[in-house]
């Protein structure tokens, strides 16, 4: 029901009633596939609407060989301060980030969504073509990826970082994919496993998919 300007409620017709995004920011601490991945969701998404889904990298000062994850979650706050957003996401990886659990913990004490993977975003791509139960390198996910790719004949059988329409090259699979990585989150607390940093393979990069996608025309 809605209010009308005296403030009564009047029946709204539910039938026409559409389901409209927020205005949404998204902080990615990769500077191009988490990128082309959401701002291919996002073109989709404003075919239909005019409602502003916002995704940002910010690049971040190296402190010796981790890269501080929790300086990605506080220039997410900073932004959310300057400006008003219904729902505010920071993606990140595990690789080398010492600060990892430290991110997660601050990012939810802030009212903050977190769609971390671990070891890297890869693994959500990966999971659209198979299961993984054990932790790999990056450099076997790209090998992984692009034997699918070439299986599947996708982008000329080959997986690079810069493929700008890698959401719609994927997203035949991705209901798979979200099966998979809810899964892989059950396993590690079946085996008494909490903690982020210790969840490999391990994503949560479904929860922002899955809120974004219910917006695309089927």
């Amino acid at each position: 029901m809605k209010l009308n300007r005296a403030g009564r409620k009047h029946k709204r017709n539910e039938g026409n009633k559409t389901n409209q995004p927020g205005n949404y920011l998204i902080v990615t601490e990769g500077t191009e596939t988490e990128v082309n991945y959401f701002k291919n969701i996002k073109r989709l998404i404003e075919k239909s609407f005019n409602n502003s889904i916002m995704v940002e990298r910010i690049d971040l000062d190296i402190h010796g060989t981790a890269r501080s994850t929790t300086v990605l979650v506080k220039e997410a706050i900073k932004k959310r301060s300057l400006q008003s957003y219904s729902d505010v996401w920071v993606v990140f990886d595990k690789d080398e980030n010492i600060d990892f659990d430290e991110a997660i913990a601050l990012a939810i004490k802030e009212d903050l969504h977190v769609a971390w993977s671990n070891e890297c975003f890869e693994l959500w791509l990966l999971l659209h073509f198979q299961d993984l139960k054990s932790a790999i390198g990056r450099n076997d996910y790209y090998s992984k990826l692009t034997n699918h790719f070439k299986d599947k004949n996708i982008n000329n059988g080959k997986y690079d970082k810069n493929i700008y329409n890698i959401f719609d090259i994927t997203s035949l699979y991705v209901d798979t994919a979200i099966k998979r990585s809810n899964s892989l989150l059950e396993d590690h607390r079946c085996d008494k496993i909490f903690s982020p940093n210790k969840m490999n393979p391990a994503t949560k990069v479904q929860d922002l998919v899955a809120e974004l996608i219910k917006y695309i025309s089927k």
